[in-house]
Protein backbone atom coordinates (compact mmCIF):
# COMPACT_ATOMS: atom_id res chain seq x y z
CA UNK A 1 0.00 0.00 0.00
CA UNK A 2 2.86 2.58 0.57
CA UNK A 3 4.04 2.01 -3.07
CA UNK A 4 0.16 2.84 -4.15
CA UNK A 5 0.24 5.90 -1.76
CA UNK A 6 3.19 7.08 -3.13
CA UNK A 7 1.71 6.83 -7.00
CA UNK A 8 -1.22 8.40 -6.32
CA UNK A 9 0.52 11.44 -4.74
CA UNK A 10 2.92 11.65 -7.58
CA UNK A 11 0.08 11.44 -10.12
CA UNK A 12 -2.29 13.55 -8.06
CA UNK A 13 0.77 16.35 -8.93
CA UNK A 14 -0.66 16.59 -12.47
CA UNK A 15 -3.31 18.75 -11.25
CA UNK A 16 -0.75 21.32 -10.63
CA UNK A 17 1.02 20.98 -14.33
CA UNK A 18 0.05 23.51 -16.81
CA UNK A 19 -0.17 22.54 -20.19
CA UNK A 20 2.83 23.99 -21.84
CA UNK A 21 1.13 24.77 -24.57
CA UNK A 22 -1.39 26.77 -22.62
CA UNK A 23 1.41 28.37 -21.22
CA UNK A 24 3.81 29.66 -24.14
CA UNK A 25 0.58 30.91 -25.72
CA UNK A 26 0.37 33.83 -22.41
CA UNK A 27 -3.02 32.23 -21.32
CA UNK A 28 -3.68 33.67 -18.42
CA UNK A 29 -5.49 30.85 -16.24
CA UNK A 30 -4.28 27.65 -18.48
CA UNK A 31 -5.44 24.28 -17.55
CA UNK A 32 -3.82 21.44 -16.15
CA UNK A 33 -2.51 17.92 -17.27
CA UNK A 34 -5.30 16.86 -14.73
CA UNK A 35 -8.10 18.88 -15.86
CA UNK A 36 -7.50 18.05 -19.69
CA UNK A 37 -7.35 14.37 -18.80
CA UNK A 38 -10.85 14.69 -17.17
CA UNK A 39 -12.60 16.46 -20.37
CA UNK A 40 -10.88 13.60 -22.59
CA UNK A 41 -12.09 10.84 -19.94
CA UNK A 42 -15.83 12.53 -20.46
CA UNK A 43 -15.88 13.36 -24.14
CA UNK A 44 -14.26 9.83 -24.48
CA UNK A 45 -17.36 8.53 -22.32
CA UNK A 46 -20.02 9.94 -24.14
CA UNK A 47 -18.77 9.33 -27.85
CA UNK A 48 -17.59 5.69 -26.85
CA UNK A 49 -20.77 4.50 -25.83
CA UNK A 50 -22.09 5.72 -29.35
CA UNK A 51 -19.22 2.82 -30.84
CA UNK A 52 -20.03 0.43 -28.48
CA UNK A 53 -16.82 0.34 -26.85
CA UNK A 54 -15.63 -0.55 -23.31
CA UNK A 55 -16.43 2.74 -21.35
CA UNK A 56 -14.14 0.96 -18.56
CA UNK A 57 -11.44 0.77 -20.87
CA UNK A 58 -11.91 4.06 -22.48
CA UNK A 59 -12.03 5.80 -18.84
CA UNK A 60 -8.82 3.72 -18.11
CA UNK A 61 -6.89 4.84 -21.24
CA UNK A 62 -8.01 8.66 -20.58
CA UNK A 63 -6.46 8.41 -17.34
CA UNK A 64 -3.53 6.62 -17.83
CA UNK A 65 -2.05 8.42 -21.34
CA UNK A 66 -0.72 11.82 -19.39
CA UNK A 67 0.54 9.14 -16.50
CA UNK A 68 4.26 9.55 -18.53
CA UNK A 69 4.29 13.49 -17.51
CA UNK A 70 4.50 13.11 -13.93
CA UNK A 71 8.61 12.79 -14.73
CA UNK A 72 8.74 13.78 -18.07
CA UNK A 73 6.79 16.79 -17.82
CA UNK A 74 4.12 18.46 -20.71
CA UNK A 75 6.83 18.70 -23.73
CA UNK A 76 4.71 18.40 -27.24
CA UNK A 77 4.99 22.46 -28.09
CA UNK A 78 8.97 22.03 -27.30
CA UNK A 79 9.73 19.36 -29.21
CA UNK A 80 7.75 20.53 -32.11
CA UNK A 81 9.03 24.03 -32.05
CA UNK A 82 12.98 24.08 -30.77
CA UNK A 83 13.35 27.86 -31.46
CA UNK A 84 10.91 29.05 -29.85
CA UNK A 85 11.19 33.31 -29.63
CA UNK A 86 11.38 34.37 -25.84
CA UNK A 87 9.13 37.32 -27.02
CA UNK A 88 5.80 36.87 -26.02
CA UNK A 89 4.25 38.34 -29.08
CA UNK A 90 6.68 36.90 -31.55
CA UNK A 91 6.35 32.99 -30.00
CA UNK A 92 2.63 33.67 -29.98
CA UNK A 93 2.59 34.15 -33.66
CA UNK A 94 5.22 31.26 -34.10
CA UNK A 95 2.83 28.96 -32.07
CA UNK A 96 -0.11 29.93 -33.94
CA UNK A 97 0.69 28.04 -37.15
CA UNK A 98 1.17 24.70 -37.54
CA UNK A 99 4.93 22.85 -37.39
CA UNK A 100 5.23 22.37 -41.00
CA UNK A 101 7.78 19.50 -40.72
CA UNK A 102 9.05 16.57 -43.22
CA UNK A 103 7.60 13.10 -42.37
CA UNK A 104 11.06 11.88 -41.23
CA UNK A 105 11.20 14.88 -39.06
CA UNK A 106 8.16 14.31 -37.58
CA UNK A 107 8.61 10.84 -37.28
CA UNK A 108 12.09 11.18 -34.99
CA UNK A 109 10.41 13.54 -33.08
CA UNK A 110 7.52 10.97 -32.53
CA UNK A 111 10.66 8.33 -31.19
CA UNK A 112 12.42 10.84 -29.39
CA UNK A 113 8.83 11.74 -27.80
CA UNK A 114 8.03 8.08 -27.16
CA UNK A 115 11.32 6.94 -25.53
CA UNK A 116 11.59 10.21 -22.49
CA UNK A 117 7.79 9.58 -21.75
CA UNK A 118 8.43 5.67 -21.59
CA UNK A 119 11.27 6.66 -19.22
CA UNK A 120 9.33 8.44 -17.18
CA UNK A 121 6.09 5.90 -17.06
CA UNK A 122 8.41 3.15 -15.70
CA UNK A 123 10.24 5.19 -13.42
CA UNK A 124 6.66 6.26 -11.69
CA UNK A 125 5.05 2.56 -12.09
CA UNK A 126 8.45 0.52 -11.31
CA UNK A 127 7.57 0.55 -7.33
CA UNK A 128 3.89 -0.91 -7.89
CA UNK A 129 3.00 -5.06 -8.17
CA UNK A 130 3.02 -6.89 -11.54
CA UNK A 131 -0.45 -6.68 -11.94
CA UNK A 132 -1.01 -3.10 -11.18
CA UNK A 133 2.06 -2.49 -13.59
CA UNK A 134 0.93 -4.60 -16.32
CA UNK A 135 -2.68 -2.87 -16.46
CA UNK A 136 -1.22 0.79 -16.66
CA UNK A 137 1.07 -0.14 -19.49
CA UNK A 138 -1.70 -1.66 -20.83
CA UNK A 139 -3.39 1.22 -21.40
CA UNK A 140 -1.18 3.17 -21.93
CA UNK A 141 0.72 1.74 -24.73
CA UNK A 142 -2.85 1.27 -25.85
CA UNK A 143 -2.60 4.78 -26.54
CA UNK A 144 0.56 5.46 -27.57
CA UNK A 145 0.68 2.48 -30.26
CA UNK A 146 -2.95 2.27 -31.26
CA UNK A 147 -2.46 -1.23 -30.06
CA UNK A 148 -6.64 -1.37 -28.95
CA UNK A 149 -9.71 0.15 -30.17
CA UNK A 150 -10.26 2.52 -27.23
CA UNK A 151 -6.61 3.11 -27.53
CA UNK A 152 -6.84 4.69 -30.53
CA UNK A 153 -10.21 6.14 -29.81
CA UNK A 154 -9.20 7.66 -27.19
CA UNK A 155 -5.96 9.37 -28.97
CA UNK A 156 -8.38 10.98 -31.59
CA UNK A 157 -10.38 12.16 -28.82
CA UNK A 158 -7.96 13.83 -27.04
CA UNK A 159 -6.66 16.54 -30.42
CA UNK A 160 -10.64 16.85 -30.62
CA UNK A 161 -10.44 17.98 -26.87
CA UNK A 162 -7.62 20.20 -26.97
CA UNK A 163 -9.22 21.75 -30.03
CA UNK A 164 -12.41 22.45 -28.21
CA UNK A 165 -10.10 24.32 -25.35
CA UNK A 166 -8.47 26.02 -28.03
CA UNK A 167 -12.19 27.65 -29.32
CA UNK A 168 -13.10 28.43 -25.19
CA UNK A 169 -9.66 30.16 -24.80
CA UNK A 170 -9.05 32.19 -27.95
CA UNK A 171 -12.73 32.27 -30.30
CA UNK A 172 -12.99 31.73 -33.35
CA UNK A 173 -12.54 34.50 -35.45
CA UNK A 174 -8.39 34.24 -35.76
CA UNK A 175 -8.05 32.88 -38.79
CA UNK A 176 -4.58 31.40 -37.56
CA UNK A 177 -5.34 29.78 -34.58
CA UNK A 178 -8.28 28.24 -36.12
CA UNK A 179 -6.11 26.92 -38.69
CA UNK A 180 -3.76 25.72 -36.38
CA UNK A 181 -5.80 23.67 -33.91
CA UNK A 182 -7.82 21.83 -37.07
CA UNK A 183 -4.69 20.80 -39.25
CA UNK A 184 -3.14 19.14 -35.83
CA UNK A 185 -6.82 17.59 -35.38
CA UNK A 186 -7.45 16.44 -39.14
CA UNK A 187 -4.23 15.10 -39.16
CA UNK A 188 -5.46 12.39 -36.84
CA UNK A 189 -9.13 11.69 -36.70
CA UNK A 190 -10.11 9.37 -39.45
CA UNK A 191 -12.87 7.61 -37.05
CA UNK A 192 -16.07 7.84 -38.89
CA UNK A 193 -17.94 9.05 -35.65
CA UNK A 194 -15.66 11.48 -34.79
CA UNK A 195 -15.67 13.00 -37.98
CA UNK A 196 -19.18 13.59 -37.80
CA UNK A 197 -18.72 15.23 -34.58
CA UNK A 198 -16.22 17.50 -35.71
CA UNK A 199 -18.54 18.87 -38.50
CA UNK A 200 -21.08 19.66 -35.88
CA UNK A 201 -17.89 21.12 -33.88
CA UNK A 202 -17.32 23.34 -37.63
CA UNK A 203 -21.21 24.16 -37.93
CA UNK A 204 -21.88 25.19 -34.20
CA UNK A 205 -18.99 27.37 -34.05
CA UNK A 206 -17.92 28.49 -37.18
CA UNK A 207 -20.67 28.62 -39.48
CA UNK A 208 -23.51 28.82 -36.88
CA UNK A 209 -25.76 26.89 -38.83
CA UNK A 210 -29.11 24.99 -37.65
CA UNK A 211 -28.46 21.33 -37.53
CA UNK A 212 -31.70 19.67 -38.35
CA UNK A 213 -31.30 15.79 -38.83
CA UNK A 214 -31.66 13.51 -36.13
CA UNK A 215 -27.87 11.93 -35.65
CA UNK A 216 -27.00 14.97 -35.68
CA UNK A 217 -28.71 16.70 -32.91
CA UNK A 218 -27.71 14.07 -30.80
CA UNK A 219 -23.75 14.67 -31.68
CA UNK A 220 -24.55 18.29 -31.21
CA UNK A 221 -26.54 17.40 -27.52
CA UNK A 222 -23.05 15.55 -26.76
CA UNK A 223 -21.09 19.15 -27.56
CA UNK A 224 -23.24 21.31 -25.62
CA UNK A 225 -23.05 18.85 -22.38
CA UNK A 226 -19.10 18.76 -22.98
CA UNK A 227 -18.86 22.40 -23.72
CA UNK A 228 -20.58 23.27 -20.06
CA UNK A 229 -19.34 20.73 -18.25
CA UNK A 230 -15.79 22.83 -19.57
CA UNK A 231 -16.83 25.08 -16.65
CA UNK A 232 -15.43 22.78 -14.05
CA UNK A 233 -11.81 22.87 -15.26
CA UNK A 234 -12.08 26.93 -13.86
CA UNK A 235 -14.17 26.52 -10.60
CA UNK A 236 -12.32 26.16 -7.84
CA UNK A 237 -13.47 24.11 -5.24
CA UNK A 238 -14.80 26.09 -2.64
CA UNK A 239 -13.63 24.36 0.60
CA UNK A 240 -10.09 25.80 -0.62
CA UNK A 241 -10.99 28.99 -1.46
CA UNK A 242 -12.47 29.05 2.28
CA UNK A 243 -8.91 28.45 3.21
CA UNK A 244 -7.83 30.87 1.06
CA UNK A 245 -5.38 28.86 -0.56
CA UNK A 246 -3.41 30.42 -3.60
CA UNK A 247 -4.14 28.11 -6.63
CA UNK A 248 -6.76 25.75 -5.71
CA UNK A 249 -7.78 22.67 -7.10
CA UNK A 250 -10.57 22.86 -9.31
CA UNK A 251 -13.67 20.56 -9.57
CA UNK A 252 -12.43 18.88 -12.44
CA UNK A 253 -9.27 18.30 -11.10
CA UNK A 254 -10.58 16.34 -7.85
CA UNK A 255 -12.94 14.44 -10.06
CA UNK A 256 -9.92 13.21 -11.81
CA UNK A 257 -8.44 12.24 -8.82
CA UNK A 258 -11.38 10.67 -7.14
CA UNK A 259 -11.47 8.81 -10.54
CA UNK A 260 -7.80 7.60 -10.37
CA UNK A 261 -8.18 6.71 -6.38
CA UNK A 262 -11.20 4.29 -7.45
CA UNK A 263 -9.34 3.06 -10.88
CA UNK A 264 -6.42 1.97 -8.44
CA UNK A 265 -7.89 0.96 -5.10
CA UNK A 266 -11.35 -0.77 -6.51
CA UNK A 267 -11.75 -4.46 -5.82
CA UNK A 268 -12.68 -6.66 -8.23
CA UNK A 269 -16.17 -7.61 -7.20
CA UNK A 270 -17.36 -4.48 -8.04
CA UNK A 271 -18.61 -2.73 -11.12
CA UNK A 272 -15.81 -0.92 -12.15
CA UNK A 273 -17.29 0.85 -15.31
CA UNK A 274 -19.81 1.91 -13.04
CA UNK A 275 -17.25 3.51 -10.13
CA UNK A 276 -15.97 5.09 -13.04
CA UNK A 277 -18.66 6.59 -14.39
CA UNK A 278 -19.78 7.96 -11.12
CA UNK A 279 -16.59 8.87 -9.78
CA UNK A 280 -16.60 11.42 -12.94
CA UNK A 281 -20.09 12.88 -13.15
CA UNK A 282 -20.89 13.04 -9.51
CA UNK A 283 -20.15 16.60 -8.99
CA UNK A 284 -20.85 17.64 -12.49
CA UNK A 285 -24.72 19.35 -11.05
CA UNK A 286 -21.92 22.53 -9.52
CA UNK A 287 -21.77 23.57 -13.19
CA UNK A 288 -25.23 25.54 -12.35
CA UNK A 289 -24.95 24.91 -8.27
CA UNK A 290 -21.03 26.26 -7.91
CA UNK A 291 -19.06 23.99 -5.71
CA UNK A 292 -21.41 22.76 -2.67
CA UNK A 293 -19.46 21.67 0.43
CA UNK A 294 -21.98 19.57 1.98
CA UNK A 295 -22.23 18.89 5.05
CA UNK A 296 -20.18 21.74 5.98
CA UNK A 297 -21.43 25.23 6.35
CA UNK A 298 -19.83 28.38 8.07
CA UNK A 299 -21.54 29.07 10.80
CA UNK A 300 -20.65 31.83 13.68
CA UNK A 301 -17.11 33.16 13.26
CA UNK A 302 -15.20 33.22 9.68
CA UNK A 303 -13.82 30.42 8.94
CA UNK A 304 -15.05 28.32 12.40
CA UNK A 305 -15.86 25.06 11.05
CA UNK A 306 -12.10 24.43 9.62
CA UNK A 307 -10.86 24.13 13.29
CA UNK A 308 -13.19 20.94 13.86
CA UNK A 309 -15.29 18.41 12.82
CA UNK A 310 -18.80 20.24 13.19
CA UNK A 311 -21.02 17.70 15.66
CA UNK A 312 -24.68 18.51 13.94
CA UNK A 313 -27.48 17.53 15.20
CA UNK A 314 -29.30 14.77 12.89
CA UNK A 315 -32.33 17.00 11.93
CA UNK A 316 -30.11 19.30 10.94
CA UNK A 317 -28.19 17.04 8.84
CA UNK A 318 -30.97 15.76 6.88
CA UNK A 319 -31.69 19.29 6.12
CA UNK A 320 -28.84 19.89 4.60
CA UNK A 321 -29.03 17.01 2.98
CA UNK A 322 -32.36 16.77 1.37
CA UNK A 323 -31.97 21.18 0.67
CA UNK A 324 -28.58 20.17 -1.55
CA UNK A 325 -29.95 17.09 -2.86
CA UNK A 326 -32.98 18.86 -4.66
CA UNK A 327 -30.82 21.89 -6.18
CA UNK A 328 -27.97 19.48 -7.25
CA UNK A 329 -30.60 17.31 -8.78
CA UNK A 330 -32.41 20.51 -11.07
CA UNK A 331 -29.24 21.16 -11.94
CA UNK A 332 -27.85 18.09 -13.23
CA UNK A 333 -31.39 17.65 -15.36
CA UNK A 334 -30.72 20.57 -16.95
CA UNK A 335 -27.20 20.11 -17.50
CA UNK A 336 -28.07 16.41 -19.02
CA UNK A 337 -31.95 17.83 -20.47
CA UNK A 338 -31.45 17.51 -23.95
CA UNK A 339 -28.82 14.02 -24.12
CA UNK A 340 -30.07 10.82 -25.33
CA UNK A 341 -32.88 10.16 -23.40
CA UNK A 342 -30.88 6.36 -21.74
CA UNK A 343 -27.38 8.26 -21.35
CA UNK A 344 -29.44 11.15 -19.57
CA UNK A 345 -31.14 8.58 -17.07
CA UNK A 346 -28.05 6.82 -16.99
CA UNK A 347 -25.97 9.96 -15.69
CA UNK A 348 -29.20 10.83 -13.52
CA UNK A 349 -29.02 7.49 -11.65
CA UNK A 350 -25.27 7.36 -11.15
CA UNK A 351 -25.62 10.53 -9.56
CA UNK A 352 -28.59 9.86 -7.20
CA UNK A 353 -26.81 6.21 -6.17
CA UNK A 354 -23.74 8.32 -5.00
CA UNK A 355 -25.64 10.95 -3.46
CA UNK A 356 -27.99 8.14 -1.74
CA UNK A 357 -24.45 5.80 -1.02
CA UNK A 358 -27.04 2.48 -0.86
CA UNK A 359 -25.03 0.31 -3.18
CA UNK A 360 -21.37 -1.32 -2.67
CA UNK A 361 -20.17 1.07 -5.84
CA UNK A 362 -21.30 4.10 -4.35
CA UNK A 363 -20.50 3.65 -0.66
CA UNK A 364 -16.91 2.89 -2.33
CA UNK A 365 -16.86 6.00 -4.43
CA UNK A 366 -18.08 8.22 -1.41
CA UNK A 367 -15.28 6.84 0.59
CA UNK A 368 -13.00 7.52 -2.57
CA UNK A 369 -14.09 11.35 -2.85
CA UNK A 370 -13.13 11.31 1.52
CA UNK A 371 -9.81 10.18 0.12
CA UNK A 372 -9.73 12.35 -2.59
CA UNK A 373 -9.87 14.89 -0.32
CA UNK A 374 -7.63 14.23 2.59
CA UNK A 375 -4.93 13.26 -0.13
CA UNK A 376 -5.19 17.07 -1.32
CA UNK A 377 -5.65 18.61 2.03
CA UNK A 378 -2.33 16.51 3.39
CA UNK A 379 -0.10 17.99 0.38
CA UNK A 380 -1.23 21.69 1.02
CA UNK A 381 -0.50 21.14 4.38
CA UNK A 382 3.06 19.77 3.44
CA UNK A 383 3.25 23.34 1.99
CA UNK A 384 1.99 25.46 4.47
CA UNK A 385 2.35 23.75 8.30
CA UNK A 386 -0.40 26.58 9.68
CA UNK A 387 -3.36 25.06 7.36
CA UNK A 388 -6.06 23.74 9.79
CA UNK A 389 -7.28 20.43 8.29
CA UNK A 390 -6.69 18.39 11.88
CA UNK A 391 -10.69 18.00 11.57
CA UNK A 392 -10.45 16.21 8.34
CA UNK A 393 -9.35 12.97 10.08
CA UNK A 394 -12.18 12.70 12.42
CA UNK A 395 -14.44 13.26 9.46
CA UNK A 396 -12.58 10.61 7.20
CA UNK A 397 -12.21 7.39 9.63
CA UNK A 398 -15.86 8.27 10.54
CA UNK A 399 -16.86 7.98 6.60
CA UNK A 400 -14.70 5.12 5.92
CA UNK A 401 -15.09 1.52 6.40
CA UNK A 402 -14.25 -0.50 3.22
CA UNK A 403 -11.37 -2.33 4.29
CA UNK A 404 -9.20 -1.24 1.35
CA UNK A 405 -9.71 2.42 2.03
CA UNK A 406 -9.15 1.88 5.55
CA UNK A 407 -5.78 0.32 4.75
CA UNK A 408 -4.74 3.65 2.57
CA UNK A 409 -5.40 5.81 5.54
CA UNK A 410 -3.35 4.29 7.86
CA UNK A 411 -0.46 4.35 5.10
CA UNK A 412 -0.96 8.18 4.94
CA UNK A 413 -0.84 8.80 8.76
CA UNK A 414 2.20 7.00 9.03
CA UNK A 415 3.69 9.01 5.32
CA UNK A 416 2.01 12.48 6.93
CA UNK A 417 1.94 12.69 10.84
Amino acid sequence: MKEIVDFLIRVNNLKEMPRTGWVLMDVKRPETVAEHVFGVAILSWLLGEKKRLSVEKLIKTSLAHEFCEVYAGDITPVLYYPRLPKNKTKRKKVLMKWARLLEKEKEKIGKKKFKIEKKSLFKLIEPLTIELKKEILYFWLGYKRGLIREGKFVRQINRIETLLQSIAFFGTKDANIRTNWWEWTEEIVEDPLLLDFLKIVQKKFYEKKLIRLKEEKELESILNFFWKVQELKSMPRRIWVLMKLKKPETVAGHLFSVALISWILAKKNLDREKILKMALCHEMPSVYTGDLITPFRIRNKKGEIFQKWPRLPQAEKVKIFFEDFKKEKRAFEKLTLKLKPNLKKEMISLWEEYKRNLTPEARFVNQANVLAVLLQALQYKSKDKNLPIEWMWEWAFEKCDDPTILEFLSQIQKKFL
